[in-house]
């Protein structure tokens, strides 16, 4: 846990100070900021983007002297509080990630040694840092939640108690509030708990009551909003048409095939599949009104299809391999 959140701090600090973000750019500072992340699709992930506003209050009343990190700027009207801000928050969530991946690796349903477990947490590390070439508040946050919710999912296969259950539900809540991609969390618990309990009844209340949870936040923050902008327009052709984006698709094939090669078994395997299934709303949308190259958001599929890959759910913890 310790060498993978000193490697979390490290891979960050080297992805944000050394090298030049041409990407995002143009929102390193407040008023762009804010005129961003206050309209269309961006409106509802508020969770992030108060905490890292926050971050940059915050630091707004300290007496610090930017040109100690000798900080350089594409853009002119660029802000080294802004950007200080960005990684202050994405570090420590990405800290607090990393924690998650060692819980989980060390839980009793994860089959795998020592040097796997050490080596999928550090692989997945390297992933999300260098998908940061597209920096916003809310990505390394929403993975994050994804994993706390499967640590405690987890927990609730082994007991179904009321309360893990509601716990998942006030997880899931949570991290709606944070970005819409919370969804693939229902989407896990479907297929964990179904890989478990098949079609019964252990299988079918939670998913419907996880389902409402989400229904439920991501209706209410659209009804508060007055509005119900889902996406900011059609990006499908471009997908399919243009290079860069084409090398996204590349992309997901590539670490989709990774999680498949190294799964333990066909329950495994299967699981990845059925979860991916099960996520195909997200994927829809990420065609259709995101950017492919933006490799960030394969991520959340990728780190559960990378734990799915190891985990035994269709029997019981007594019965794996130590």
């Amino acid at each position: 846990m310790l060498f993978l959140t000193v490697l979390a701090f490290l891979l960050n600090t080297f992805v944000y100070f050394a090298f030049g973000n041409i990407y995002s750019s143009a929102i390193l500072n407040y008023s762009t900021f804010q005129e961003q992340f206050s309209g269309g699709i961006y409106q509802y992930r508020i969770l992030s983007v108060h905490v890292l506003l926050c971050i940059y209050d915050l630091l707004g009343t300290l007496n610090l002297d930017y040109s100690v990190f000798k900080l350089k700027f594409l853009h002119p009207d660029s802000e080294p509080r802004m950007f200080l801000a960005f990684y202050m928050l994405n570090t420590f969530f990405l800290a607090l990630t990393a924690i998650m991946m060692v819980l989980i690796t060390e839980s009793k349903q994860f089959a795998a040694t020592a040097s796997e477990k050490r080596l999928m947490a550090t692989l997945s590390m390297f992933v999300i840092a260098l998908s940061q070439f597209v920096i916003v508040p809310y990505d390394v946050s929403s993975y994050f939640f994804l994993l706390l919710f499967f640590w405690v999912l987890l927990k609730y296969l082994d007991n179904k108690s009321s309360g893990n259950l509601l716990l998942l539900a006030v997880i899931l809540a949570v991290s709606t509030l944070n970005r819409e991609s919370a969804a693939l969390s229902v989407s896990l618990a479907a297929t964990l708990l179904c890989s478990r309990f098949g079609l019964k009844k252990e299988t079918i209340i939670p998913v419907a009551a996880l389902a409402g949870t989400f229904l439920t936040v991501y209706v209410v923050m659209r009804l508060m909003a007055g509005i119900f902008t889902t996406n900011d327009g059609s990006l499908l052709l471009q997908n399919f048409t243009q290079p860069k984006n084409i090398l996204g698709l590349l992309f997901w094939i590539t670490f989709l095939a990774f999680t498949l090669l190294i799964s333990n078994g066909k329950e495994q395997t299967r699981n990845i599949l059925v979860f991916h299934s099960l996520s195909a709303p997200y994927i829809a949308m990420c065609f259709y009104t995101g950017i492919l190259y933006e490799a960030r958001l394969y991520v959340p599929l990728f780190l559960t299809g990378l734990i799915l890959a190891k985990i035994s759910a269709g029997r019981a913890p007594g019965e794996l391999l130590d």
